[in-house]
């Protein structure tokens, strides 16, 4: 009964936080968050997309595609290469004990 409670007290706080929201968007004009706008220059703007904007923006997008591809790359290389000396250890013990097969899981 206690969790039905926090449960229902969650949801309750949920939609009243909600219609708040809701409110607050309907009384104003703009968004949630007051805009004062202090430049129409549409440099300066964070609104607006001119060319330069959009060029730093693919260059950033790629430069950092670029790096997580090479992080995943090394580290992908790195494990494969412990692993392979890890087998390669196994097998080698294995041989010296004398057993024949090693099974890897």
């Amino acid at each position: 009964m206690r969790r039905l409670a926090i449960f229902a007290g969650l949801v309750l706080l949920l939609v009243i936080g909600g219609a708040l929201t809701s409110l607050l968007i309907n009384a104003s004009d703009g968004g949630v968050l007051p805009i004062l706008t202090q430049t129409v220059n549409p440099d300066a703007s964070p609104t607006q997309v001119v060319p330069w904007k959009a060029e730093q923006f693919f260059l950033l997008v790629g430069f950092l595609l670029f790096n997580l591809v090479g992080i995943a790359a090394t580290i992908g290389l790195i494990v494969w290469l412990i692993d392979r000396g890890v087998r390669r250890n196994a097998q080698a013990a294995a041989k010296a004990s004398g057993e024949t097969k090693v099974t890897a899981t």
